[in-house]
């Protein structure tokens, strides 16, 4: 059986009371770093012995996906990211489509995440959405931005600190009319939640109100003039 289990973004209190009976009581592993893993357990108090961890990397071939196979139908294997829910936006896709397609028992534990607080806190209409993961650094970028503004929907998405200012001056550029909601460190102590226009957004970052530091989660909402 394998266990999809969501764990804190930064409160150190996200987490629910069944991943954490989870994380004592399973033997295997799946994580994106071994020790990120084993700090985690570590911050609970739950003991390592015992304990197996397997590192996935971004690539899985054949030979992996069967030794995955062998070792979620006789085990029950907990699949763990560095933080939030596993494959929200993360490159493993490939085990659930081998849990479908080897009719392998999974379950997706409810938990942490960024994405819905963010949609949550946007104060724009978010009854259709879109959410793109994180957005291309170059090849594509331009192209996905102008249709993210044509839209009719809002449009959700991670970005780096490193290119948050960079897509504001491209929203600018590509003439970009409507609202903008900043989701900043969630659950973290300078969590951080702002909505307003383009030209709002922009004037905050250079006041300091919003501090180019940490974890972004954007949306945008587009309004067309009729």
């Amino acid at each position: 059986m394998l266990y999809l289990v969501p764990t804190p973004i930064g409160n150190k209190e996200d987490i629910t009371l069944r991943a954490l009976r989870l994380l004592k009581e399973a033997s295997f592993f799946l994580c994106e770093d071994t020790r990120t893993t084993k700090k985690l357990l570590s911050m609970y108090d739950i003991e390592l012995e015992g304990k197996e961890f397997f590192v996935l990397t971004s690539f899985i071939d054949e030979h992996k996906l069967k030794s995955y196979k062998n070792l979620i139908e006789n085990n029950e294997v907990l699949m763990i990211s560095e933080a939030g829910t596993p494959w929200l936006s993360d490159p493993w896709k490939s085990l659930i489509e081998l849990c479908q397609k080897e009719q392998l028992p999974f379950t997706v534990l409810p938990g942490a995440n960024a994405l819905i607080p963010a949609i949550v806190s946007a104060g724009f209409d978010t009854t259709i959405f879109t959410f793109l993961g994180f957005l291309p650094q170059k090849k594509g970028r331009q192209t996905l931005l102008k249709k993210i503004i044509q839209e009719d929907h809002a449009t959700f998405f991670y970005e780096s600190v490193h290119r948050i200012e960079k897509l504001c001056e491209e929203l600018k550029e590509y003439g970009f009319v409507g609202k903008i909601s900043i989701s900043r460190e969630i659950s973290k102590l300078f969590e951080q939640h702002i909505t307003g226009t383009l030209e709002e957004i922009i004037a905050q970052f250079k006041e300091g109100t919003i501090a180019v530091k940490g974890e972004f989660v954007i949306g945008i909402y587009p309004i067309h003039k009729k």
